[in-house]
């Protein structure tokens, strides 16, 4: 039977493992994917994977994949909870008079959201939240 450290020895095979933008390696679900089929590949068929072991391997992987689908749910969630956020706060401000960090007086006439963030439309320009300064009613 074959095992995974024959499998990463095998020159037939090699696995490259997925980049994260930070520069650590990990494995995703279709290189773990590649890996149980390769050892299948390469197992010796005199002694074949136990039926055992080949589940466990199976349940395995689909953990996985739950897992993957559940962290991308959460982003998901996350990043649209934090636009709500955003034009909640937003519209707290329309029709109220804001001073920028350059003493500049507008009244504002809407928001969007872009790029990430927010933005104030004042008539005569687009700011950003982090420009604002003060609030008057």
């Amino acid at each position: 039977m074959a095992d995974i450290t024959s499998i990463f020895n095998n020159p037939l095979y090699t696995v490259q493992p997925k980049t994260t933008g930070t520069g650590n390696n990990k494995i995703d679900k279709e290189a773990f994917l590649k890996l149980l089929t390769a050892q299948l590949k390469y197992q010796d068929p005199l002694n074949p994977l136990d039926n055992t072991q080949f589940v466990g391997q199976l349940a395995t992987f689909s953990a996985l994949e739950q897992i993957i689908n559940i962290g991308d749910t959460l982003n998901s969630f996350i990043s649209t909870k934090t636009k709500e956020d955003a034009l909640l706060v937003g519209a707290t401000l329309i029709d109220k008079t804001i001073t920028t960090t350059s003493s500049e007086e507008f009244t504002v006439k809407g928001i969007s959201y872009q790029d990430g963030k927010l933005k104030i439309d004042v008539g005569s320009k687009t700011i950003s939240l982090d420009e604002i300064q003060g609030i008057k009613s």
